[in-house]
């Protein structure tokens, strides 16, 4: 009997073995591993294409992008990178409530993105279309051509009646690397006369310079003054020619309604919703981080703009250390790649525009957000082509903006 016994348990064991190894082989069993989810980034997650504004309450695809200061093809990406070139690779867009697979044609160019772990309060949208961008729009695959863009940023500059170049002392001197610790600029980088500050849009977004924390791990709470704040500066922004042929232009392409407060609506979800960064502290909001800075665990993040510089500048808060290469827009400004240190942190790379006003600088960036989120956005101003990225934060069922830049 306890041969029996034996026989039969050995016998069931062999059976069960088999069973699995079959199952494991026709992919009916598997572990809890999302196909689609990077390599390295754990299990909790679920990857799909990031659907981009205007449908909002979608889910998106979630992954770090890379820190600002970071440029591609250096040690930041030795360990843990991916090829995300996407030429020929279908890619998933709506119809209506369903998701379709169709072929992707486009040509593009390998961006290698960092696995490095996703924030628990948040995340960062992958790049799953090319280079030259297909989004989803109510429903429907619509590519935006290239040259459209560029003729829109050019028609835009003309129209920035509140550029400030004229007011505007740039001092670039010597040129360095990401990696040179040395000053290579020991005089201040810009000078501004006081007539700049006397422009509507600028005297109203410096305004809200002391409304925010700079550490952006730390709770902030918006005053019903710091609120009036944004919407007069919202006000100021919607006024402008500038924006008014933003929206054209997006309700053209398909991006937005038709109905002002609609455009209203989004810049003031996709600026300055508050959202958490890491940590689960509510600290930081898309405006915040292009448009002043943000200091992380010990590095700088963000500051992508002229005005906020100068002010940190003048108070040695901000340190020009020299650039690496500089776009001259003539009477209309400038576009510059350089190396700075805020509150005597390093930024190896930092960028932004000299000169041109706010509305158009937020007006570039929500163009780009809007029809290319996560992927190259070509422009061109006074002749000169340039890209801008932006980068979708996902958070609470809402795509926000987590960086936007100019990049030459």
């Amino acid at each position: 009997m306890d041969v029996l016994i034996k026989f039969i348990s050995g016998l069931l064991i062999f059976c069960v073995a088999l069973i699995v190894e079959i199952l494991c082989a026709s992919g009916s069993y598997s572990s809890h591993n999302n196909s689609n989810a990077w390599p390295g980034l754990g299990t909790q997650n679920t990857y799909y294409v990031n659907p981009s504004w205007p449908n909002y309450g979608q889910m998106g695809a979630t992954t770090p992008w890379p820190e600002l200061g970071q440029p591609r093809g250096q040690s930041f990406y030795n360990q843990n990178t991916r090829n995300t070139s996407t030429q020929n690779t279908p890619i998933w867009v709506q119809n209506g409530r369903t998701w379709n697979r169709v072929s992707n044609q486009q040509q593009s160019q390998p961006v290698n993105v960092p696995n490095n772990p996703t924030s628990s309060s948040g995340s960062y949208a992958v790049n799953t279309g090319s280079n030259t961008g297909v989004q989803r729009q109510q429903g429907q695959n619509v590519t935006n051509q290239d040259e459209e863009l560029r003729e829109f940023s050019e028609n835009l500059l003309q129209r920035d009646t509140n550029n400030a170049a004229r007011y505007v002392t740039i001092n670039y001197q010597a040129k360095t690397t990401s990696r040179s610790q040395v000053d290579e600029a020991p005089l201040p980088l810009l000078g501004i006369h006081n007539d700049a500050y006397n422009i509507p849009t600028i005297s109203k977004m410096r305004l809200l310079y002391n409304n925010y924390i700079l550490q952006s791990n730390v709770n902030e709470h918006v005053s019903p003054q710091e609120r009036e704040e944004e919407n007069n500066l919202l006000d100021a922004l919607l006024s402008t020619s500038v924006m008014q042929q933003t929206r054209n232009f997006l309700i053209n392409k398909g991006a937005i309604g038709k109905d002002p407060q609609h455009f209203r609506n989004i810049l003031k979800e996709i600026w300055f919703n508050m959202y958490s960064r890491g940590g689960g502290k509510i600290g930081s909001s898309g405006f915040e981080h292009v448009f002043l800075a943000e200091l992380k665990n010990g590095a700088v993040s963000g500051l992508h703009n002229w005005l906020y510089f100068k002010e940190e500048e003048s108070k040695n808060t901000a340190n020009y250390l020299g650039y690496m290469k500089n776009i001259d827009l003539g009477n209309k400004g400038a576009i510059l790649k350089y190396h700075f240190k805020f509150h005597d942190v390093d930024k190896p790379v930092g960028s932004m525009f000299i000169g041109t006003s706010p509305e158009f600088e937020i007006a570039l960036y929500t163009t780009c957000f809007l029809l290319r989120a996560d992927q190259v956005c070509p422009l061109r101003l006074s002749g000169h082509n340039f890209i801008i990225r932006t980068f979708t934060y996902r958070y609470r069922g809402k795509n926000l903006i987590g960086s936007a830049f100019p990049e030459i």
